[in-house]
């Protein structure tokens, strides 16, 4: 029941209803639930904020350091690029099989 209660002190629901509610206790319990709520709210809104505001910023930072620097080269990348040889220049067709059969002895 208390973390109903403070769940929904959270999204800003029952935030007069809970107040009014404690009225009628005692000073102490009063005074006690007023530093309670109002530190739990405030504690908890910061955090939550603070967090959110960490996520948002570190992906910006995220996302604006990949589109500054220079495209990231693998090693993929730059063995394709060191070849010269075009794709009909032969280099890069099958071996051949000869048309003798396993008997014969030529191209040996």
């Amino acid at each position: 029941m208390v973390s109903e209660c403070l769940f929904s002190l959270i999204n800003g629901d029952d935030m007069y209803v809970t107040f009014s509610g404690l009225e009628g206790s005692s000073t102490l319990v009063w005074v006690f639930s007023q530093v309670y709520l109002y530190s739990f709210i405030s504690l908890f809104i910061y955090m939550v904020l603070s967090l959110f505001i960490a996520l948002i910023t570190g992906a910006y930072e995220t996302i604006k350091h990949q589109v500054q620097e220079p495209m990231h080269i693998t090693d993929l990348h730059a063995f394709i690029a060191e070849c010269t040889d075009m794709p009909n220049s032969g280099k890069f067709s099958r071996v051949v099989i000869s048309p003798c059969s396993i008997f014969c002895c030529c191209n040996r």
